[in-house]
């Protein structure tokens, strides 16, 4: 029996014994879904005389009148009680169960796409009123051809939609909510149309990027350099502490609890790093190198920088100043720094550990990217003729 308070007249009718060559009683309650009335009826002709009859059809409406003060519905009995809970109450409780499980970065990312979802059901008659059983696998397509043809929505991106709505309602059915995934049908973007747009930085571009940043912003240079020589990942320099940084031997070491791969590495300083590194003040330890601060700061401060602001800063100030392309992005530092590491001479099992990948095929990928010739390679008589 669901808890729900229903008002007659408007959620049900009150149950009635009609006479006749067949003796029956009826009630109309509201279908959650067409938001209109549907009868029912119960037969009672079987109880015997007319008085049996009267004294079943009594007993039954009484029961009947009871049950449906209290919030019964037989259409919502003949499905999963809770597939008429309202979707957006569902939403929130996913959100307070994720919060707890996943990491700040990843909790903003779910409740961005939980608000984007709300917005699309609002902009598409589907209120806060809107039950788990009315978003069906006809409203998933909808609202994926809504997405695709967003101008800032790439084949990539329209994946990762998809497979965070596949993953929310899995967690819908996973808990009764709802009997299968709308979104489960929907197919990807093939691996033709998502091939990486980002790319390495040429020379030039290098330089224009260091003349820049040393006068605009040496403490984001200095986050460019993490990036570039010792193969960084942002989220690993905006939780870098100033303990982490070993000015002695050169070394910078990435903790467990901030590596991607969840193991400690260490990482080294290049020589023509040190100077710009020896310009931060890392006499408090627990300081973190990069501090959260208004505006363009970056300072070392107790709060650490949003990783997030890394990739904002480079997209509102440093594309634009430097005239950067879409495809050249804060992390394509890394790959670049990999491709010139190797390209320069330095033995692929040394970039394998300053990159912190976990096998040398991995690195070996970046030694195609460099787009010149392997010197050793020409001089090689591999045909053996004479």
């Amino acid at each position: 029996m669901s808890l729900l308070t229903c008002t007659p007249y408007i959620d049900y009718t009150p149950p009635k014994l009609t006479q006749g060559k067949e003796w029956y009683v009826s009630f109309y309650v509201l279908d959650p879904l067409t938001k209109k009335m549907k009868r029912f009826r119960m037969k009672v002709n079987r109880a015997g005389n007319k008085k049996q009859k009267k004294a079943m059809a009594e007993a039954l409406i009484g029961h009947l009148t009871e049950k449906l003060a209290l919030g019964w519905n037989p259409i919502i009995e003949k499905s999963s009680v809770r597939a008429y809970k309202k979707l957006y109450d569902v939403l929130d409780l996913f959100l307070e169960t994720k919060i707890k499980e996943l990491e700040s970065s990843s909790t903003r990312s779910y409740k961005s796409m939980v608000r984007q979802l709300k917005t699309w059901m609002e902009q598409n008659r589907m209120d806060a009123n809107t039950y788990v059983c009315e978003f069906t696998a006809d409203t998933a397509v909808d609202m994926m051809r809504d997405v695709e043809a967003r101008n800032d929505i790439s084949p990539r991106t329209y994946n990762n939609y998809l497979m965070f709505f596949r993953v929310l309602f899995d967690w819908i059915v996973d808990r009764g909510y709802a009997s299968e995934n709308p979104f489960m049908k929907i197919k990807r973007k093939t691996k033709r149309l998502i091939t990486k747009r980002r790319r390495i930085f040429a020379d030039d571009e290098l330089q224009t990027l260091w003349g820049f940043l040393e006068q605009a912003n040496p403490q984001y240079m200095l986050m460019c350099m993490l990036c570039y020589c010792c193969l960084m990942r942002p989220k690993e320099i905006a939780l870098l502490k100033c303990s982490d940084v070993d000015i002695m031997h050169q070394t910078i070491k990435v903790r467990a609890e901030i590596a991607k791969n969840d193991n400690t590495s260490i990482r080294t300083i290049p020589d023509k790093m040190m100077p710009y590194l020896l310009k931060v003040d890392l006499s408090n330890g627990d300081n973190f190198v990069f501090g959260h601060h208004p505006g363009d700061d970056f300072s070392p401060s107790k709060k650490h920088v949003l990783d997030r602001k890394i990739g904002t800063y480079w997209n509102n100030v440093v594309r634009k100043e430097c005239r950067f392309p879409m495809e050249l992005s804060f992390y394509s530092l890394k790959d670049t720094g990999i491709t010139n590491m190797i390209a320069s001479g330095v033995p692929v099992s040394f970039v394998q550990q300053q990159a912190d990948h976990s096998s040398l095929a991995m690195t070996s990928i970046y030694c195609q990217r460099s787009g010149k010739a392997t010197e050793e390679l020409k001089s090689v008589d591999v045909l053996n003729m004479k």
